[in-house]
């Protein structure tokens, strides 16, 4: 039995090894077909996909849960100002709710919605469409990143970038 065991053993390194070596496609750096189709089939914008688990692992209810919700919100509001989305990367933005969101459990699936929807989307409306900065300051600084919001607030693009994000958000 152990005889059969290091035949197998062996002859698997020998095909791996064969397969490394040999590889054309790890050769000239491209890509296999299948992989491109399946890299396309889920683009993911990985900063997003950060700030929705951390939308996952906020609790309804439990300590800190509106600081935590007020982080998320700078966090979601610095990405959109860094990144200037467009109406051109909503499908992208979309399909990385919605891979993210799936491989959570269901707890974690409820406070992603219960976060966006309750805190993080009407916190920023607010702050953009009627200008209540002043209204979350207080909230914003208790949860240590209060300090740059006018500024991210303020960035060229950023309405757009948000609401790009917003309207890839596909759960509501």
């Amino acid at each position: 039995m152990k005889k059969a065991i290091l035949m197998i053993l062996a002859a698997a390194l020998v095909l791996c090894a064969m397969t490394a070596c040999g590889d054309s496609h790890r050769q000239t750096g491209s890509q296999p077909e299948s992989a491109v189709f399946q890299t396309s089939e889920a683009a993911i914008d990985e900063d997003l996909a950060l700030i929705i688990d951390d939308a996952g692992t906020i609790g309804e209810g439990t300590a800190g849960s509106s600081l935590k919700r007020a982080k998320l919100a700078h966090d979601l509001a610095a990405l959109a100002a860094e990144k200037g989305y467009t109406e051109e990367d909503i499908e992208t933005l979309r399909s990385t709710f919605e891979t993210t969101v799936n491989t959570m459990e269901e707890d974690a699936k409820s406070s992603v919605e219960s976060a966006f929807e309750n805190s993080v989307f009407p916190m920023l409306d607010s702050m953009i469409n009627d200008g209540e900065t002043a209204f979350y300051k207080g909230l914003l600084e208790d949860a240590g990143v209060g300090g740059d919001m006018d500024s991210i607030l303020n960035t060229p693009g950023f309405a757009e970038s948000y609401n790009s994000i917003k309207s890839a958000y596909p759960f509501n």
